[in-house]
């Protein structure tokens, strides 16, 4: 008798075992293909074939072929299809010069793009998602070395529209910036006055404390740079620790953990 409610008592545990292999197992999958990486930026080939008839073909979809010839590493291929996209549609300059910009990394391209964009209305400094043409284009200028170009077009952002509204509406990140083309033309007193204007729209920035050690540095300030240094270190720390992955405040101003020791490091051997 104890052995028949013994053998009850099993059956739906051994149900149960059965249901959770089942459902690693299918876990499994799900990972594995979680890290597949898909061969197509959003939808298949037929859908795509589809969508550049002569029936469907818009300025989203050509940019969408372009796009997926990114994602599979076809630079060549994708470099025709973003021509060919702003060839036909002229108001996709802008968005074609910022995949050159950051992606692809073409910096005279990302400049034509970005000079096209912004002759279609040349009293106006357009806008390319959140960012200023002219801002963008300081970004390709440093990038290539330019820095008093970029510095120009940076101010040519920056500065029309913090008289007319005030310094708390720049983006910081484009303080940021343009303090580290001053600095790259050894003018820290112009980076510093940036850097506290930045800082004060975001007093939590590794980003901003990093550069501030930079300036610093130049003028012989060593103990207020390392203590910007040491600040960074903090907020670098403590913003990593808040959000997952390879964290970067700024893609077009990337600071690494090792860099911002580097410095700490390097001040103490001067103290030696």
């Amino acid at each position: 008798m104890n052995g028949r409610w013994l053998v009850y008592l099993l059956i739906p545990l051994s149900g149960w075992a059965q249901d959770g292999e089942r459902f690693l197992q299918s876990f499994s999958s799900t990972l594995a293909a979680n890290r597949t990486v898909p061969p197509q930026f959003f939808f298949r080939e037929r859908r795509e074939r589809i969508r550049l008839d002569t029936l469907s073909a818009s300025a989203q979809n050509y940019r969408f072929r372009a796009f997926n010839y990114v994602w599979r590493g076809d630079y060549e291929q994708a470099m025709v299809w973003l021509e060919k996209t702003t060839a036909l549609y002229p108001k996709e300059h802008g968005i074609v010069g910022e995949l050159y910009l950051a992606q692809l990394r073409d910096y005279p391209r990302a400049l034509a793009h970005f000079d096209a964009y912004d002759a279609l209305t040349p009293n106006f400094d357009d806008i390319i998602g959140y960012n200023p043409v002219s801002y963008l284009r300081g970004l390709a200028y440093r990038s290539q070395g330019e820095h008093q170009k970029a510095i120009e077009q940076f101010s040519r952002a920056i500065d029309p529209l913090a008289e007319k509204h005030g310094a708390e509406w720049v983006n910081y990140k484009h303080f940021v910036s343009r303090a580290v083309s001053y600095i790259a033309t050894s003018q820290p007193d112009k980076a510093l006055a940036d850097l506290e204007k930045a800082g004060k729209n975001f007093n939590r920035s590794a980003l901003v404390y990093y550069h501030r050690g930079r300036a610093l540095l130049q003028l012989n300030r060593m103990a207020e740079s390392r203590t910007a240094f040491q600040d960074a270190s903090f907020f670098f720390k403590a913003l990593r620790a808040e959000r997952t992955g390879d964290y970067q405040e700024d893609d077009f101003n990337p600071v690494y953990e090792s860099e911002i020791d580097e410095s700490i490091q390097s001040l103490k051997i001067k103290d030696r």
